[in-house]
């Protein structure tokens, strides 16, 4: 039985809402105000928590609340267009909705929510990725970097934390100085406030991630190519093919969606190299599915989720081999992030690239490949050394 909870002062809402779910699988709770939600928390197991408050000093307390405190509820947060633009950083997902319209988006957003988690969280996965040796954790760099945000610290500071660390130091400048940013920088300053600080934890997470020393050398780098070229690529298809930027908050994705990847190479390297030359790159997750119990996929959405990284960079690592999946709440990302996999490994020299592309994406977009294959061939004249 998943249990929801609403926060709202529109009781008709909670009412609309309430009977779009079946009393079988689902119990849904109505409180008016955030002061009614404390004693249900502390006494249920709630899957889901739905805000809907137009202070948003007091929406964005509550939600810094719940992240801190029950990290493990999934987080919406309603956007009510009478009040302007609510605060978004410690929500999973952002709607924005007026209460004359139809409900049926908010709920469908819910359930898929909701599937998501049940994906990356089952017990059976939990079970074999607990039994896992090599299992990156949370460096604490990137605790006393979140500590530091979090407490408004000025940039002098951040960058004088970051500088006592040379491994991530160097990642930071060569991210700023990279063709995508090219700030021409050596202050670790100045290059903060080129790439911003959630590209500064991404680069933390991922250096964690590739800094294993039982990682086979030649896997370790042509993944750590083919993931900084699949950010890449996916930063500038958003901007030069849908002409759209990013988010500072995702804007790393690429980086971090192969981390399931790196993590299987770690535990079963012998394994996984069998597993990649039985199959395609469109079928691996299914094959590491059958033959791990988990796929690279599920591995990778679960790390992230764990770390608390935001719900479209999970759906990145969770769904970018399948990115026609009826459950994935950011499709446009998924999408381009699917495509910028394909053409940042046809960059690293994997033969049989072609086979990992669902042509369907195309089509949903409503982009011909021609337009993308146009972009791909200026990206590798441009940015490929």
């Amino acid at each position: 039985m998943k249990k929801i909870m609403l926060i709202s002062k529109d009781v008709a809402f909670f009412g609309k809402f309430e009977r779009r779910f079946n009393p079988e699988h689902y119990a849904l709770k109505w409180v008016e105000h955030i002061e009614a939600s404390y004693l249900p928390l502390e006494a249920e197991n709630f899957n889901t928590v739905i805000v809907d408050i137009a202070n948003q000093d007091e929406n964005e307390q509550y939600l810094k609340f719940l992240q801190k405190h029950y990290p493990k509820i999934i987080r919406i947060n309603i956007e009510n267009h009478q009040y302007g633009m609510a605060f978004k950083g410690n929500a999973h997902a952002q709607m924005s909705w007026r209460k004359n319209q139809d409900i049926s988006e908010l709920v469908l957003m819910v359930l898929k929510l909701i599937e998501i988690d049940e994906r990356i969280n089952n017990a059976e996965l939990l079970n074999l990725v607990s039994n896992l040796r090599h299992l990156p954790t949370l460096p604490k760099i990137y605790n006393v970097l979140t500590g530091l945000i979090e407490n408004n610290a000025s940039v002098d500071a951040i960058s004088t934390r970051l500088e006592e660390d040379p491994a991530i130091a160097t990642n930071v400048l060569k991210l700023a100085n990279s063709a995508f940013y090219n700030a021409k920088t050596g202050s670790v300053r100045q290059a903060i406030m080129y790439i911003g600080l959630n590209n500064v934890k991404n680069i933390i997470l991922t250096n964690a991630v590739f800094d294993n020393n039982g990682l086979d050398p030649e896997f370790k780098e042509v993944h750590w190519r083919h993931v900084n070229y699949a950010n890449k690529i996916l930063n500038a298809l958003y901007i030069e093919v849908l002409g759209k930027k990013l988010n500072n908050n995702i804007s790393a994705a690429g980086l971090l969606h192969d981390v399931g990847n790196i993590v299987l190479m770690c535990n079963f390297p012998q394994l996984l190299r069998d597993i990649l030359k039985q199959s395609s790159d469109h079928e691996i997750y299914l094959v590491e599915k059958d033959q791990i119990g988990f796929s690279h996929e599920e591995l990778g959405g679960h790390l992230l989720d764990l770390w608390g990284l935001p719900i479209p960079v999970i759906e990145a690592a969770l769904y970018h081999h399948d990115p026609m999946n009826e459950n994935i709440v950011n499709c446009e990302l998924i999408m381009s992030m699917h495509i910028a996999d394909y053409y940042a490994w046809k960059i690293v020299g994997v033969d049989d690239a072609d086979l990992s592309l669902n042509a369907l994406v195309f089509s949903e977009m409503g982009i011909p490949k021609s337009v993308f294959d146009a972009f791909y061939e200026q990206f590798k004249q441009r940015d490929v050394g």
